[in-house]
């Protein structure tokens, strides 16, 4: 991120432009599309308006079953995703682990997206939080734009914000708020996780930090701004990008594409005439010239084939209807609050295998025939033999095999 320019909210309706490497925000702009005279690359920090932050703990995995999960979590929520090979809606952030589950941060853009935030030269869009030095294990009031914020730290880095009133807020309403959160995140990271409060910028003054310390029995300090966190590494980040910006990027890189092709074929056509005139005394120029392209372009193309032959290879491993977690997630969402029990739930290849009793054979019936209905468990051919009865339950068992 040393490299970047940042572009980030104001406590107003203004944008504060960073430069690469600065302490100090160097000038302001009305909105993001009025940044198109800076430098690129262009980093845009978004209000929690506009991007929501959302903490998660699920268990320890790879990073493709990872990314599966948070997907799970965020459709759960009500969330509408969306992407494609420019970017994606949303970007989880590995924080650590706790126990035997790992800490994520996911960032999730806003649907529809604000029209007034798109900027076509960005390369990059984040929670503007997630750029900040933020104290560690605190909790963190400020106001973004109009509106108060409340966001939680994991060891500096950005857990969960959220939008939780106007500016200016009660006392009593700030107090209730910051209590409900921090209930909230020890529930997740355990007690203890959070060791004070920070309110952040000149709206607050020390008289309410000393009035909230009172009443909420916590160290509640006054800090002037949040300075970017220049030393964060950004390289191996996914691209949120709105879509509104993803498809203007796509076009003018189509239309960059098309003047080249075109810029080409004119050059060519005048190289035609020009060789048709010296035709005799270019021959073997020409023989030279394509036999060397062809030497430059045979190793280049032989890598493109290779890697397409591996990426072919691994399909199997990362399709999401053979992890068993992701299966047994469906399986369980199916069933019914009572009158069923899972005593065996099996996966081998492009098997699998479930056993369980019902409070009656009907039930039994009808939790298997929902398998079918499903859109992940669907995928694979289903057998069921009748269900046994035996005294008030029914014993059944049913096995799936992917088409």
């Amino acid at each position: 991120m040393s490299a970047a320019t940042l572009l980030l909210p104001a406590s107003d309706n203004a944008w504060r432009v960073w430069k690469p490497r600065a302490r100090t925000s160097s000038e302001t702009v009305d909105a993001p599309a009025d940044a198109a005279h800076l430098a690129k690359p262009l980093l845009i920090g978004l209000p929690a308006a506009a991007c929501r932050t959302i903490g998660l703990l699920v268990p320890q995995a790879d990073d493709e079953v990872l990314e599966q999960l948070v997907v799970t979590n965020l459709e759960r929520r009500g969330l509408k995703l969306d992407h494609d090979t420019a970017g994606k809606s949303f970007r989880w952030h590995h924080l650590g682990h706790n126990g035997g589950q790992a800490i994520l941060s996911v960032d999730v853009l806003a649907e529809p997206f604000p029209e007034k935030l798109t900027a076509t030269n960005a390369q990059d869009y984040t929670a503007a939080l997630r750029l900040a030095e933020l104290p560690p294990d605190q909790i963190v009031i400020l106001e973004e734009q109009g509106d108060l914020v409340l966001a939680a730290s994991h060891r500096g880095k950005l857990y969960h914000s959220h939008i939780f009133a106007q500016a200016p807020a009660a006392d009593d309403a700030l107090a209730l708020e910051i209590t409900l959160a921090k209930l909230a995140l020890e529930a997740d990271l355990g007690e203890g996780c959070i060791t004070g409060i920070s309110l952040i910028g000149d709206a607050f003054d020390k008289p309410l930090a000393d009035r909230l310390s009172q009443a909420l029995g916590m160290t509640v300090r006054n800090v002037a701004t949040l300075a970017p966190k220049a030393e964060l590494d950004t390289h191996g980040w996914t691209k949120l990008l709105p879509a509104a910006v993803r498809t203007a990027q796509t076009a003018a890189a189509s239309r960059s594409q098309i003047i080249r092709w075109t810029m080409l074929g004119s050059g060519l056509v005048v190289s035609l005439i020009f060789l048709a005139y010296a035709y005799l005394v270019s021959l073997e120029r020409q023989a030279a010239d394509i036999e060397q392209q062809v030497r430059v372009i045979r190793e280049p193309a032989e890598a493109v084939r290779e890697i397409r032959g591996r990426w072919k290879s691994y399909a199997p491993a990362i399709d999401s209807r053979r992890f068993p977690m992701f299966l047994l997630a469906e399986v369980t969402r199916l069933m019914p609050t009572t009158g069923i029990v899972i005593r065996k739930f099996e996966v081998k290849g492009n098997e699998i295998e479930i056993r369980g009793e019902a409070r009656d054979a009907q039930l039994a019936f009808q939790f298997i025939e929902d398998f079918k209905k499903n859109k992940a468990l669907a995928a694979y051919t289903w057998t069921n033999p009748r269900p046994e009865v035996k005294g008030t339950t029914a014993t059944f068992r049913a096995q799936g095999k992917l088409q």
